[in-house]
């Protein structure tokens, strides 16, 4: 048996395509895997609170690469293959674009769009958050 086949708590893990996939396929650094977990999973197990996980280990890569000089470590994605694990996982428009994002930044700019991405996800969501 496989480990996808099986899971410890929770139903949020039921797509053919499954998180520890992609990061695995992808080489993800710890942050950009934790970013693209919160992000996939926020709507079917802890809401915004998820969410907001996603945007506080956004906040950490972008200041690691500005203090430290932090660069991403992983493999490219391809729209087609994140169109595959958006399509997989039933994540809409707003979440495969943060997740491209993350799988694709290079820059301090592209952290401080997946940043105002994450937001603006927070804000349609969860609109009567602080």
């Amino acid at each position: 048996m496989s480990a996808n086949d099986t899971q410890v708590g929770g139903s949020h893990y039921r797509s053919g395509f499954q998180h520890w996939d992609l990061a695995h396929e992808l080489d993800l650094g710890y942050f950009e895997g934790q970013i693209t977990k919160y992000i996939t999973r926020h709507r079917f197990k802890n809401g915004e609170v998820d969410a907001r996980k996603a945007l506080h280990f956004a906040r950490k890569l972008r200041e690691l690469a500005v203090l430290e000089d932090r660069r991403p470590r992983h493999k490219y994605a391809t729209i087609g293959r994140m169109t595959d694990f958006a399509t997989d996982n039933k994540l809409n428009g707003k979440e495969l674009l943060i997740l491209v994002s993350v799988c694709n930044w290079s820059t301090v700019p592209d952290l401080d769009m997946l940043i105002d991405r994450i937001l603006g996800l927070i804000d349609d969501h969860y609109p009567l958050a602080d």
